[in-house]
């Protein structure tokens, strides 16, 4: 399922206002290293937030999106990085072009995701490296406000999220080396249920697990938070909302 990132493009950096995403940011600046002469390809560049850091530095960017109004955006906040409109399976790059390949919470939208790893393989030098953040839904032991009110996504998740391990064995299978999984990003949210709502944290285009219901399912989920809210002010106490996410990257080399 693609939920239409044009659509979302506008809301998409609230995320970065509204969480805190300083472990993957620290593991992405571990994985770059220290080198600034590196060539360095994010795959699913979305917004440019994470090409916009990493230019400052001086490092030398690239980005890939299928969304044009993505890209737009990018063009605004990574000034100077080569931006392609593509996709993660046909990469518009030459063979052996960056030292570092990087996806951050864009792997699950990629229809082949064998075929991008393959392709991020295939525009690394020899010794270059991949790493690629995202959730796992399969392991049992996030919780999040959305997977409770609204039913189906927890299901949906599961089939657009591969599992870490998954990603190992495919990364092996293409013959990657020093292949792991390490957590980068605890995500623990408690806030009352109105603050939710007068935030905007329940419009649909603020996450893209939203944004792939139908508006059916989305108006559901948030009835069922509505009435929940009014049962406990009923009661004269307040609902929170809460979450307990963890993001996961994965990392792997080319031989040299």
């Amino acid at each position: 399922m693609n939920p239409g990132y044009d659509s979302i493009a506008p809301q998409y950096d609230r995320r970065y206002l509204e969480n805190d995403y300083s472990g993957v940011e620290s593991a992405l600046m571990v994985f770059l290293g220290p080198d600034l002469t590196w060539r360095v390809l994010e795959v699913g560049c979305g917004t440019g937030h994470w090409l916009g850091l990493l230019a400052e530095s001086g490092i030398r960017v690239a980005g890939v999106d299928a969304s044009g109004s993505m890209l737009t955006y990018a063009r605004a906040q990574a000034q100077g990085a080569a931006l392609a409109l593509g996709k993660a399976q046909h990469l518009p790059w030459a063979n052996q072009a960056f030292e570092r390949v990087f996806c951050i919470n864009a792997f699950h939208h990629f229809e082949d995701k064998i075929r991008c790893l393959a392709e991020a393989r295939r525009v690394l030098v020899p010794g270059g490296q991949m790493m690629t953040v995202g959730l796992d839904p399969h392991t049992g032991v996030d919780r999040w406000y959305i997977y409770e009110y609204f039913e189906t996504v927890l299901a949906i998740d599961k089939r657009r999220y591969p599992a870490s391990s998954q990603i190992r064995e495919w990364m092996h299978a293409l013959q990657f080396l020093s292949v792991r999984t390490s957590e980068v990003q605890h995500l623990p949210v408690r806030l009352p249920a109105r603050e939710a709502i007068a935030q905007g944290r329940l419009d649909k285009g603020v996450t893209s697990q939203l944004a792939v219901l139908t508006d059916q399912e989305y108006q559901r989920g948030v009835e069922r938070i509505r009435t929940a809210l009014e049962s406990a002010e009923a009661w004269g106490e307040s609902l929170h909302l809460s979450a307990d996410l963890r993001l996961y990257a994965t990392f792997g080399s080319v031989p040299c």
